[in-house]
């Protein structure tokens, strides 16, 4: 997790904004492929939502919102041994 910022602090409300760039990373192994001899060191999906990824929750988190620009802001990437890098915005 990485901080952007952190803003709108009340201490009466005892509430605060944060904006921050989250990565995941774990290993599916039903998403191994060959590498072509080294000539493939990962794939970029640029739908996030045609794989499977871990259920993520902020316990104490008053509202969330993602952020989107023209497209959604996530970086997805499948190396060949199943290890998937997913980071949002």
């Amino acid at each position: 997790m990485f901080i952007r910022s952190i803003s709108k602090i009340d201490d009466v409300k005892m509430e605060y904004s944060v904006q921050m760039t989250l990565r995941e990373q774990w290993r599916d192994e039903r998403m191994q492929f060959d590498d072509q001899n080294g000539q493939v060191r990962y794939l970029t999906l640029t739908d996030p939502d045609k794989i499977w990824k871990p259920d993520l929750f902020f316990s104490n988190e008053k509202e969330g919102h993602f952020h989107n620009i023209i497209m959604p802001n996530v970086l997805l990437r499948i190396y060949p041994n199943g290890d998937v890098l997913y980071s949002i915005r």
